[in-house]
């Protein structure tokens, strides 16, 4: 079994650089926790933005025609280069997996960034897509939920029975957190909604106040 990558196909143009990967079947069926994690307060000291200057993580120009004729606003929130090493790490994830992800440009932008656990993976996402898109595009799937002080949603099974995510609201659109489970994590019982609202809610702050 292979695990399940997920990459939002939102009827972007041809200049989007990434593509739906295939999904192999499980048999899992996910189960979602979010008892008691609506408005959570996270008190951390956020650093000036952005975080991280290595080049392999720098995120692409949204400077493109397609961008240009869109009338969505720029996403200025970058998961791979805002949120500091130590948040992975506390959230369980080995923040030396840390890569860019399959970034899209185009009518509408997700930049992403993607970590690794021996159970799972971790998709980052920031995108110019609003939740009420989500919730038409995934229609009777999604659960509502506020994550510190902003609306959320979660929803299980977005791409496969591996994988599990929990979208905050954003000024441009929202922050997306993804668990997808892998063969070892699902052999172990691990369930792709499992701590993914704690994870949200630890991740959240690094948004920041503007955005």
């Amino acid at each position: 079994m292979h695990k399940c990558r997920l990459v939002y196909q939102l009827g972007v143009s041809a200049v989007a650089v990434s593509t739906l990967a295939a999904c192999s079947s499980s048999t899992g069926t996910p189960t979602s926790s979010t008892q008691g994690a609506a408005s959570t307060s996270a008190a951390i000291s956020t650093p000036a933005y952005p975080t991280l200057t290595a080049s392999s993580l720098q995120p692409p120009s949204q400077d493109n025609q397609y961008t240009k004729s869109s009338g969505r606003p720029k996403v200025t929130f970058d998961p791979c280069t805002w949120i500091p090493d130590d948040a992975i790490s506390k959230i369980g994830f080995d923040p030396a997996t840390r890569q860019r992800g399959n970034d899209i440009v185009a009518e509408q932008t997700f930049l992403t960034c993607d970590f690794s656990n021996k159970n799972d993976e971790l998709q980052l996402d920031s995108g110019n897509v609003s939740l009420d898109d989500v919730k038409q595009k995934y229609a009777g799937r999604t659960q509502t939920l506020t994550i510190n002080s902003r609306a959320a949603l979660l929803t299980p099974n977005k791409t496969s029975t591996e994988d599990c995510s929990v979208d905050m609201q954003t000024k441009a659109g929202y922050f997306g957190v993804t668990f997808i489970r892998s063969t070892q994590g699902g052999l172990a019982g691990i369930q792709p909604c499992d701590h993914i609202v704690d994870a949200a809610t630890a991740l959240e702050p690094y948004l920041g106040k503007d955005n």
